[in-house]
């Protein structure tokens, strides 16, 4: 019996390194949020303060809300004045049409914008 368990703990544990090596070179490379901060004209400290602004707006989760803001800035498409009123209609897209991050500020862009391949934009964030 003692020799089932071992060879279920070395599965289970060889199944978790699996899954840590697949995310972590799975992961596409993203740019920082310094790196996007500048495109709208903000810090990342103004960026970072934004996600909890809008999370408590929007009821999203503040990873999501961070997530949000990031993609916003990291398009181009927003500007440092409508930045914050469109992470908050993303976030809340997000949380009440059971969007993703991305599908959200894809709606909100394009809707904003009134032009079509907004998915493009953010092909690098």
């Amino acid at each position: 019996m003692s020799m089932v368990k071992h060879i279920g703990t070395v599965a289970g544990v060889g199944l978790a390194v699996a899954f840590v090596v697949v995310f972590f070179i799975g992961r596409t490379e993203s740019k920082q949020l310094v790196d996007v901060a500048p495109k709208v004209g903000m810090s990342h400290e103004d960026l970072l303060a934004m996600g909890p602004r809008v999370a408590s707006q929007t009821g999203a989760t503040l990873g999501s809300s961070r997530r949000v803001v990031y993609l916003l800035a990291c398009s181009g498409m927003s500007s440092r004045d409508a930045l914050e009123s469109q992470a908050t209609r993303a976030g809340s897209l997000a949380r009440k049409d059971r969007l993703t991050d991305r599908e959200a500020v894809i709606a909100v862009l394009a809707q904003s914008s009134g032009t079509t391949g907004v998915a493009d934009k953010l092909k690098d964030c």
